[in-house]
């Protein structure tokens, strides 16, 4: 059976000619990103085997050859309720910008840590301000993370450099994760094993002793709204959320309200209930909110593309072979339709 790729990303020549000495004989087509209400021509879709893109098109039921989607995102709920052929393995993107989404945590607690828009608006003012809360240590604070997957696990890595004591609640076990990408090529022991590990059913007591609060985990059934008001006033009012997960994951009135009555010191988020925000969002005006735009990790993060077509050159290998590839996505966690 020839193989036929389908491939949305932007493009990497590098990558493009390994997946040709790869699979010589297969038939590769390169198309723009598209959206999700994007309806392919079924001339071009019909034979695909392999789909290398963020998305899959509208028309995805016409693609009855389908074995493999290779995501170009660590999230995968634009797949909800999406009816897949049988038999297709989806991977998602999860290593590919872990480096630069912890590295956005670290700069948010330090912006927070040591009030960096405090700083900042001192300067605005020409106000020379010696303040205490502008010479704070990270050092000796405590980090939770909801979620252990790639991004929780090289969070962990950086907190552990800089001293700060790691607690996870996650359904993974501390311990490496095999078939996993890692651009690194680190050894499976050098994952961090966290201070201490929660059950969902410590919910409370993972929460209390938190300074800082990390949502590093994807948007599900089991994770939607899981920081409700009861998750946030089981904070500390010093304690600071930071999102560079999905914004589901937290209920948005009871944040707008744990913000607006100080339940909680501050937020920076990443990913937003309404993409892009308008100008009247609400999380605009907060003070003690950072707000980017979706720009933790994305597709123009520093290595994004060499890496992004390095998994998938990897998986592809593996695919060829008949070995398992890197990244699956559980069946039941793509909550697919019936």
């Amino acid at each position: 059976m020839t193989e036929r790729i389908l491939v949305a990303q932007p493009l990497y020549d590098a990558g493009l000619a390994r997946v040709r000495r790869l699979a010589p004989d297969a038939v590769v087509e390169v198309v723009e990103p598209f959206g999700p209400s994007t309806v392919l021509p079924e001339a071009l879709v019909r034979d695909v085997t392999v789909l290398f893109s963020d998305l899959c098109p509208a028309n995805v039921a016409a693609m009855p050859r389908l074995r493999w989607v290779q995501l170009g995102s660590h999230g995968y709920s634009q797949l909800n309720g999406l009816t897949l052929p049988p038999g297709t393995t989806v991977a998602n993107a999860s290593g590919v910008n872990d480096i630069p989404i912890a590295e956005w945590c670290v700069m948010m607690m330090l912006a927070f840590g040591r009030d960096l828009p405090g700083m900042l608006a001192a300067q605005r003012e020409h106000r020379w301000d010696r303040d205490a809360r502008f010479q704070a240590e990270l050092r000796g604070r405590r980090v939770g993370l909801f979620g252990y997957g790639n991004i929780g696990r090289e969070l962990a890595r950086l907190c552990r450099a800089l001293g700060l004591e790691v607690w996870t609640l996650s359904r993974f076990r501390p311990g490496a994760r095999e078939l996993r990408y890692d651009p690194l090529d680190r050894p499976a022991g050098s994952v961090p094993v966290p201070d201490r590990t929660f059950a969902a059913e410590q919910r409370d007591e993972f929460l209390a002793g938190l300074d800082y609060l990390v949502v590093t985990t994807p948007v599900t059934s089991a994770t939607r709204g899981w920081v409700d008001a009861a998750a946030l006033r089981g904070l500390q009012p010093h304690a600071v959320l930071l999102n560079p997960a999905r914004a589901g994951v937290v209920d948005e009135a009871a944040l707008l309200a744990a913000l607006r009555d100080g339940t909680i010191a501050g937020a920076a988020l990443d990913d937003h209930y309404r993409q892009p925000m308008p100008p009247d969002d609400p999380f605009f005006e907060l003070p003690n909110v950072i707000v980017t735009s979706h720009i933790s990790g994305s597709s123009s993060s520093t290595w994004f593309v060499e890496r992004i077509w390095d998994l998938f050159t990897r998986n592809l290998e593996r695919y060829l072979a008949g070995d398992p590839l890197l990244n699956v996505i559980a069946r039941d966690d793509l909550e697919l339709a019936p």
